[in-house]
């Protein structure tokens, strides 16, 4: 398994510490459609603090999937 905190560096360690209790208000939802290959991710919160996040994470998260598609698979593609 891949753990992205093994790359970052204190300071970055630090900032995400300080963003977990608003983050651990998150519920993350996994959908998976064999026949189409997709998969998608809801992110979803009754915090308001929280919701501010939101932009953020998903940021984040596709960021992370474009970066191990393409640099260990290396795959080609977009976001759309």
């Amino acid at each position: 398994m891949f753990n992205p905190m093994a790359f970052a560096t204190p300071k970055q360690r630090e900032e995400l510490m300080k963003m977990q209790p608003f983050t651990e208000k998150i519920q993350y939802i996994i959908h998976t459609e064999d026949d189409q290959n997709r998969v998608e991710i809801t992110l979803k919160t009754d915090s308001a603090e929280s919701a501010q996040l939101l932009p953020q994470l998903r940021e984040g998260i596709v960021t992370c999937v474009a970066q191990m598609l393409y640099e260990m698979f290396a795959m080609a593609g977009k976001r759309v």
